[in-house]
């Protein structure tokens, strides 16, 4: 993370994190940037992906793991930092806690499959700068829909999460 982006992050966090809460917005609800926020940084993101997994093994049989089993060290967080991001996680509806153990909550679920498709979107860069590049050598017009559909089924084959968003996103237009 660039020196800016974290000048930015820790400006919002400090106005926006108060008492171990962030407030409510004008519509008494969340906003996108204070979910965000909440996993911005890299051992945030690492420990809301450890519950995750240890939330996805307790749905496949496998035993539940509890929270000292989500290692810090393995982490690389103090106990303090440790703690504090949890509290971030459960006040911003990411994660619950039941029977010493922590899972993430159906918003948690949700913006978990949406990292999991931005990191697929990552690892395929490459793939729609290509597609960038094509559509750009059309005119004004744009690449006709059945052309647009032929290039991302050739360069994107089997990441359906991404093709779709891809298609979807052209039609609207």
């Amino acid at each position: 993370m660039s020196h800016g982006n974290k000048r930015i992050l820790s400006t919002f966090s400090e106005k926006s994190y108060i008492n171990g809460e962030y407030p409510q917005t004008a519509s008494k609800g969340l906003s996108v940037a204070m979910v965000l926020c909440a996993i911005s940084d890299d051992k945030s993101l690492s420990l809301f992906r450890s519950i995750a997994n240890s939330s996805d093994s307790t749905s496949v049989g496998q035993p539940p793991i509890d929270e000292s089993r989500i290692s810090m060290s393995r982490i690389n967080l103090t106990p303090s930092q440790y703690y504090s991001r949890i509290n971030r996680l459960r006040s911003m509806g990411l994660i619950n806690r039941r029977k010493a153990r922590y899972s993430l909550s159906s918003l948690g679920k949700i913006l978990y499959e949406i990292q999991n498709t931005i990191d697929i979107a990552i690892q395929n860069r490459w793939k729609l700068v290509a597609l960038d590049s094509l559509e750009s050598a059309f005119t004004e017009e744009g690449m006709p829909f059945e052309d647009r559909n032929k290039y991302v089924n050739a360069l994107l084959g089997d990441r359906v999460e991404i093709k779709n968003t891809l298609l979807h996103s052209y039609v609207k237009k």
